[in-house]
């Protein structure tokens, strides 16, 4: 008896551990749902304490959402006996732990009568891990069937005997059958010969011994589409078990586009090889320390070394001294400094050949960076030939200059003693004769000459005597030695020149030949009786001679070639006009010869305006007319104006009066061009089609960019407008022009508006200076009068000059990663250059002295005498 309790009391024990260390919760009830037990899962599970249970209903437990539903169950239960619970007798629904969080569960109930008593058993487990366990899992098969439905790549999933079970639509648009026509069939269907036939062979061989032939990532092998295309592809396959069940997964991607890139790859390397094997020109690669890297076969016909004797060796091995001495030097500064004083494009240098000999080169040097490290590629071309061919030339010029034109100035002589009467009277006919001959000498003369002065100034033999000449008389001998030539054309040349006393550095001689031509041409064209202006104005420290004429004008389609050779305007075969075609070109070599520009403005129907800028020799100044940065600063207007016709006159006035412009036919044009150019002054009409002028004006002075720029209205409402309340008051920067235009006051308003403008702005000034003092000296010696931007190095003044427009460049020689000389080229690039003014300890050389427009030495300039040179540059 006693065992038989002991084994109770084990057996009790044994119950009571397991019950309090399963997991689950068991939680006892009476017929009515009161809790009765719990086990500690149930604690954990809900939160609560065993007496805060214990007596309470189960309902407790369960959340606001199930509590009807389950009260139901039991009532059901109770009543019938009957199970309702779904299932294995389990109920899922959601529990409701004591701080109100919701979780779901699983609960099974079951009955049992104790001591005559019906109780209910529950058995709670919560199943968030596991819901949470298939929510990701079914996210995760989303998330891989929207990437595979989606991916640019072909996905198939094959059986062991290589039939399709899936396709991804990629593989559809890859092969061009749609999923129903591959699913179910051979993978082979994708395949050409040899891959077909060796395939079924492949997976036979794979199943017996395992060995994987083909499986792998990346091999490359081709597809068959639907209609029959061959097409390269990459081929990844792998091996994968599922259900217990061995399959194959392939991925597939059309590589078309890469293998022909490839190939058109290959064959730029091909070409590029057969380019630099043919060429003429040497070609050769150095790393950054001058050692040889590459030489095509030009460069060892050119130097006479083998491919083995020169890669690898130093670049100096091709060059005489100086070069030879100076190669080390440069590179290293180079490196050091960035600095690039000999790459660059045609320069002549002289190289070595493997024999010894010295022989000139043209050389261009550039930089490349290759997989992270410097490099140069240097282009060598032989000109030999082309210097003996130049000494020939220069022969010839002289030859030709002798032999062509010694008997034509005999024919010419000869013929105008005939035609004089010298050999008595002639016939009609003879006379007649005698007029076609001399008519063609002068011709074949005119000819032969424009060829010579041609010749010349491109092999740079033309030689030019300046000196100072005076404008007015200049013009009136000009007009005075084409007068012939106006009577012959029935026209007139009459001078226009405000300017007293004003002169040029120049050759007298080469530029009344640049005279010559334009009033030739301009009578030669204008209409008969038709009266030519020759005029001089002086424009921003600049001379602008002006010929103009009332002729047909020039055709858009020979504006961009007009100073082109043996380019006319009327090239036919039938012109009425005699000419070689060189003139204007040859004028536009002479007038840049003094370091001028030449340019015209046209309208057909109008006529036309040819003009050309050459700085003005002032007294006691540095002479201006070798000043190569002048020729771009020609001051430019803006004419907003719709009507043709206006828009060409202004244009035409302005010409004359030494102002370069632009024409906006609508305020929307204007604003463009505004913000794209520097305009010194702008005119602008009242009514415009797209935005009235008065509207447009108060739109640009909102702008920062044009809120500066001085305005001229020209209109035939000016009067009106300008006195409106809506109108605009009269200040300095703001003119008004009635129309019908009177040019006289045109011009004294474009002036007036000008100089107000000036006279209020702020002057900006670069200074390039290394020397902290000197820079803290020029800072305080110019006052707040002026914006200074100071900087320390060419490389900083490269950019300053890329931000900013300036009026003076305040420039030192000896800087530390250059010479400030060599800032001047930047400079005369700028749309609107400004003055340069060289202040440097070194003593200046008269060249130097002559491209900018002052050059002071530090060392002999007061204070007072920097200032005032200064104010002198920028008209302050």
């Amino acid at each position: 008896m006693n065992d038989s309790i002991q084994t109770i009391k084990n057996n009790e024990a044994r119950m009571r551990a397991i019950v309090e260390t399963i997991l689950d919760g068991i939680i006892t009830t009476s017929e009515l749902g009161i809790i009765e037990t719990v086990n500690p899962a149930v604690l954990r599970m809900f939160g609560y304490s065993k007496e805060a249970l214990i007596n309470q209903s189960a309902i407790l437990l369960i959340s606001n959402k199930y509590r009807v539903e389950y009260a139901g169950y039991l009532q059901s239960y109770r009543d019938t006996g009957v199970k309702k619970i779904t299932g294995a007798g389990t109920l899922e629904l959601e529990g409701q732990r004591k701080d109100g969080s919701i979780f779901p569960i699983e609960l099974i109930v079951t009955d049992m009568v104790i001591d005559g008593v019906k109780v209910f058993t529950c058995v709670v487990r919560d199943v968030s891990q596991r819901i949470e366990a298939d929510r990701q899992r079914k996210d995760m098969e989303n998330r891989t069937k929207v990437i595979v439905e989606t991916v640019a790549d072909g996905i198939i999933t094959i059986s062991q005997v290589g039939l399709m079970e899936t396709v991804n639509p990629a593989v559809t648009r890859m092969f061009g059958y749609t999923e129903a026509e591959m699913v179910g069939q051979n993978v082979k269907m994708l395949m050409p010969n040899p891959y077909k036939e060796e395939h079924d062979g492949y997976l036979k061989h794979h199943r017996e011994t395992g060995e994987k032939k083909v499986i792998g990532i990346g091999r490359e092998v081709q597809g068959q589409r639907q209609d029959g295309t061959i097409f390269p592809i990459d081929l990844a396959v792998n091996e994968m078990v599922m259900g217990g069940v061995k399959m194959f997964a392939g991925v597939v991607r059309d590589i078309s586009e890469r293998v022909e890139a490839e190939n058109r790859r290959k064959d730029v390397e091909s070409r590029n090889k057969a380019i630099l094997n043919t060429v003429v020109d040497g070609i050769i690669t150095i790393d950054k320390v001058g050692i040889i890297e590459t030489v095509n076969p030009a460069t060892l016909n050119i130097f006479g070394y083998t491919k083995m004797e020169m890669v690898g060796q130093n670049i100096k091995m091709l060059m005489p001294n100086p070069y030879k001495d100076e190669h080390d030097g440069y590179l290293k500064h180079h490196n050091e400094t960035g600095e690039k004083r000999v790459i660059g494009i045609g320069r002549e240098v002289e190289g070595q050949r493997k024999d010894g000999s010295i022989f000139p080169l043209e050389l261009a040097v550039n930089e490349m960076i290759i997989n992270g490290k410097k490099h140069f590629t240097g282009i060598v071309r032989d000109i030999t030939e082309r210097k003996q061919a130049d000494k020939l030339k220069e022969e010839f010029i002289s030859t030709v200059s002798h032999e062509l034109r010694t008997p034509l100035t005999s024919i010419r002589g000869s013929i105008g003693l005939l035609t004089g009467g010298l050999a008595g009277e002639f016939s009609d006919k003879a006379k007649q004769l005698l007029g076609i001959a001399h008519n063609n000498t002068e011709r074949l003369l005119m000819l032969i000459n424009d060829i010579l002065d041609l010749s010349k100034i491109e092999s740079g033999q033309m030689d030019f005597n300046f000196e100072e000449i005076e404008v007015l008389p200049f013009l009136k001998e000009a007009i005075e030695s084409n007068h012939g030539y106006a009577e012959q054309h029935g026209v007139e040349f009459i001078l226009e020149c405000n300017i007293k006393s004003s002169k040029l550095l120049a050759d007298s001689n080469r530029l009344m030949q640049v005279m010559n031509n334009l009033m030739s041409n301009a009578a030669k064209f204008a209409p008969k009786g038709d009266k030519i202006k020759i005029s001089a104005t002086r424009h921003h420290q600049q001379i602008r001679i002006s010929v103009t004429d009332h002729g047909p004008g020039i055709p858009k389609a020979l504006e961009g070639r007009i100073f082109d050779k043996f380019t006319q305007a009327d090239s036919s075969d039938t012109r009425q006009v005699g000419g070689t075609g060189l003139g204007l070109n040859i004028s536009k070599a002479m007038v840049e010869k003094h370091n001028g520009r030449i340019s015209f403005v046209t309208e057909l129907g109008v006529g036309s305006t040819f003009y050309f800028d050459i700085p003005e020799l002032v007294t006691n100044q540095t002479p201006q007319a070798l000043s190569a940065m002048n020729k771009h600063t020609a001051q430019r207007i803006l004419i907003c104006e719709d009507e043709p016709d206006i828009g060409s006159l202004l244009r035409l006035m302005l010409a004359q009066s030494g102002f370069d412009s632009d024409i906006a036919t609508t305020a929307q044009a204007a604003k463009e061009l505004l913000l794209k150019n520097h305009y010194v002054a702008m005119t602008l009409d009242i009514m415009l089609p797209d935005k009235d002028g008065v509207t447009l004006y108060k739109e640009l002075r909102e702008n920062s960019v044009t809120k500066n720029v001085p305005i001229i209205f020209v209109s035939a409402k000016a009067d009106i407008t300008k006195n409106t309340p809506e109108g605009i008051s009269f200040n300095g920067s703001v003119k008004w022009i009635n129309k019908p235009i009177d040019e006289e006051h045109l011009i004294r308003a474009v002036e007036a508006v000008i100089v107000k403008f000036n006279t209020q702005a702020t002057k900006r000034i670069l200074h390039v200076e290394d020397d902290a003092d000197i820079r803290n000296l020029v800072k305080m010696l110019l006052d707040d009068s002026f914006e200074i931007t100071q900087t320390a190095t060419l490389q900083a003044a490269r950019i300053a000059l890329t931000r900013e427009d300036y009026d003076l460049v305040l420039l030192d020689i000896g800087l530390p990663d250059g010479s400030g000389l060599d800032l001047i080229e930047n400079i005369r690039k700028l749309p609107c250059a400004p003055q340069i003014m060289i202040f440097s300890a070194d003593d200046i050389k008269i060249s130097q002295s002559r491209i900018v427009a002052e050059a002071l030495v530090k060392s002999k300039t007061t204070n007072d005498e920097l200032i005032a040179t200064i104010k002198k540059l920028v008209g302050s």
